[in-house]
């Protein structure tokens, strides 16, 4: 091929050859076995971002055709020139030489990305890479990403004519197209109507804003979207402006889940349950409640359990629906984690290379290539095998709608977020579970019809039975901001006391030796993990929205690290006595609300006792041992609404931007081409044969597999 010709105009017969597939005589032949040409081949290059503003540069794709009125396509397609990111069903980069293959893959995985974060209809997507004449296919899915055996496409003509047949005939669904949700144009905006399935009955719900998207550029894992929506009465025609029950806004959640795990609404009614159960006991012995202060909780908790009003903590459930799940990994895929790392240096200099100077340059550039590509490999090499787990499609509505904890207004709201949540968290300990995630996000503010706000405890995928008798650890799960320093730091607290050996002998042993424990290095999550994490949560809140100096602006760069493990500062902090920990968070907080410090301390001090005491520690699976933090931290969060209630310190507003983790809204527009309202996590490649191809194509011949070349899976 001429290497001075760009990519391309080097590919660009590419476009007739596919297109040839698409002539009468090849649709005729596919229509007796019900196959439908719904894809064609483009090479424009720049396509329209689904996003205001946003454009996406590609070599070339695959875009759904123009339907007519028998098409199964009844999303609403913009009508402009531009090709739509909406209508590009697989992304195809070229490049001219074999060794620029890691570039490619980036631009490929980049492209692909963009698509599949921001279009909320895809399931998967496919794609195919070019070098020289080496063909790759890729599919990418929320699981995991899969590359195939490269091939020679001038060569082994089969495996070309194999591969466009499969996508150019493949279903909407088969090519990765969610069949339940719709765009539409709704106001001079990008829409979607989402189906719900709840007791045999379809449900129609349209979406009107973003409430949350997960930010994460990575392919693979929930990609979790909530929206505001509305029922309506379908999606064709005008049924998505026809609004049901007068117009009662919910909320709507997609995600993605592992396959066969419990789901949100299964851990919800299994906690609802047990608080029934919970209940009948109380009725039974009243001693299950002691711990609580008789002139409050102890009223308060005796009330909820009576009247089943402890529902009103939680963010309730209408309905959900598990839907599609992803390709499972093939048995002859193997994992090949460098596969994004180039196999040899690209020319960084230029110049005679003769000189003295450029050589020493370019053996040190050779140098520095050799060790950062060492410690890449070291670091791929050390990190622990990834499972690779099949997806499934999982949505949810939830009765009442919200705004997060982080997007909260002003002081008094937050507080009143916080105090429900130690309630709902408390109540979670009475029915013998823990949520394991609580966050800024999943902590909903939602306003009652007294006008006031109430928090209510959401997001419970992650929930499970605290199981007396297994002492098994956990794997790390929350949100780094405000996992418990044990879970994030994957170490316990507690060390065993030493044991003194008075009969010690030099050569046998030592005076003083550490004792042989049973218990775990490794933490097993349990009730005080939950109680840590609100106290990180309020500390954020109290740090970040109120009018910040330089300590405080400080306490948050130094402590809230996005890392794997606790940062310095944290970890001191955890480990602090009282009295330095309130002397620290009155000099680092604002002074009008220094007063919080002593019951903040206090709080944090029984975390650490629980955390540090041998009869705690010991007794740890033992249900009635939390009574006394509970007790303590219950009593601290009533000293801080007393001073706050008491008028002592200002409700202040907060001026933040509704929060880094909720997307603004673009607003209506007068340009032609209407807008979306609204809008992965780690990356996972796998190089297979062409059986991951959508399911049903017309040809099924296996492609040529050099022997040397190996199935890759990219983590």
């Amino acid at each position: 091929m001429n290497a001075e010709r760009p990519e391309t105009d080097m590919f660009e017969k590419l476009k007739d050859t596919v297109n040839l597939l698409c002539e009468s005589k090849v649709r005729e032949q596919l229509r007796e076995v019900n196959r439908t040409a719904t894809l064609r081949y483009d090479d424009k290059g720049i396509t329209s971002g689904i996003r205001k503003g946003t454009k996406l540069r590609m070599d070339a794709y695959l875009t759904v055709r123009a339907f007519d009125s028998q098409s199964e396509d009844l999303d609403y397609r913009d009508c402009s020139p531009e090709v739509d990111l909406a209508d590009v069903a697989v992304v195809a980069e070229f490049k001219k030489h074999v060794k620029d293959n890691v570039r490619n893959r980036f631009h490929l995985i980049t492209a692909t990305s963009q698509v599949l974060n921001t279009d909320p209809r895809r399931t998967w997507m496919y794609g195919f890479t070019i070098e020289n004449t080496m063909m790759s296919i890729w599919y990418f899915s929320r699981s995991h990403t899969v590359v195939s055996t490269s091939f020679d496409f001038t060569k082994d003509i089969k495996s070309f004519i194999h591969v466009f047949l499969s996508l150019l005939y493949a279903t909407r669904e088969e090519i990765g197209y969610d069949p339940t949700i719709h765009r539409v144009l709704h106001d001079n905006e990008i829409q979607y109507v989402y189906e719900v399935v709840c007791e045999g009955e379809t449900r129609y719900f349209r979406t009107i804003a973003t409430l949350f998207t997960s930010q994460s550029l990575r392919i693979t894992g929930r990609k979790t979207r909530v929206w505001k929506a509305v029922e309506v009465e379908g999606y064709d025609g005008n049924k998505h402006r026809k609004e049901k029950e007068g117009g009662r806004e919910v909320a709507l959640k997609d995600c993605w889940l592992d396959e066969g795990s419990r789901t949100e609404k299964d851990n919800l009614d299994g906690i609802l349950n047990a608080l029934a159960e919970v209940k009948e006991r109380v009725k039974r012995n009243s001693n299950v409640l002691d711990w609580a202060d008789p002139t409050g909780n102890r009223q308060l908790f005796e009330e909820l359990l009576d009247t089943g009003n402890y529902r009103g903590y939680f963010m309730e459930i209408e309905c959900d629906m598990k839907l599609a799940i992803t390709k499972s990994r093939l048995p002859s895929a193997e994992c090949v984690p460098e596969f994004l790392v180039p196999l040899e240096r690209e020319e960084t200099s230029s110049g005679n290379a003769g000189s003295q100077s450029t050589q020493t340059t370019q053996f040190l550039l050779e140098m520095a290539y050799l060790e950062r590509r060492k410690a890449i490999w070291n670091r791929l090499k050390s990190s622990a095998p990834r499972e690779y787990r099949v997806k499934q499609h999982y949505r949810l509505i939830y009765k009442e709608i919200g705004r997060p904890l982080y997007a909260a207004t002003n002081l008094a709201s937050s507080l009143q977020g916080l105090s429900d949540t130690l309630i709902a968290l408390t109540l979670l300990y009475l029915a013998g579970y823990v949520h394991r995630d609580v966050s800024t996000g999943n902590i909903i503010l939602v306003e009652k019809s007294d006008g006031f706000m109430r928090g209510k405890l959401s997001d419970f995928e992650y929930a499970k039975v605290f199981q007396e008798g297994e002492l098994t650890p956990d794997p790390k799960i929350g949100t780094p901001f405000f996992m418990a320093r044990e879970i994030h730091a994957g170490m316990v607290l507690y060390s065993p006391p030493p044991v003194v050996n008075r009969n010690f002998n030099f050569r046998t042993g030592y005076a003083v030796s550490p004792t042989t424990s049973t218990l775990l290095t490794r933490p097993k999550f349990r009730f005080t993990h939950d109680l840590e994490s609100l106290l990180w949560v309020a500390l954020y809140i109290l740090a970040k929205y109120l009018p910040q100096d330089e300590r405080s602006r400080k306490f948050l760069d130094e402590v809230y690290v996005p890392a794997s493990h606790p940062s310095r500062k944290r970890e001191d902090i955890i480990r602090m006595g009282p009295r330095d920990l309130q002397h620290y968070l009155e000099s680092h907080l604002h002074s009008k609300i220094a007063c919080f410090a002593v019951y903040l301390a206090h709080y944090q001090n029984v975390l650490v006792w629980s955390y540090t005491d041998t009869f705690s520690v010991e007794h740890m699976l033992d249900y009635a041992s939390y009574a006394l933090v509970y007790e303590i931290v219950h009593q601290a969060f009533s000293g801080i609404k007393t001073t706050f209630d008491s008028g002592d310190v200002p409700d202040f507003e907060f001026t933040h931007n509704e929060g880094a983790q909720q997307e603004s809204l673009p607003k209506k527009t007068d340009r032609k081409r209407p807008q979306t309202r609204g809008e992965g996590e780690n990356n996972d490649y796998v190089p297979v044969g062409q059986d991951i191809l959508p399911d049903g194509e017309p040809v099924r011949k296996q492609p040529k597999v050099d022997s040397q070349q190996s199935h890759v899976i990219i983590s």
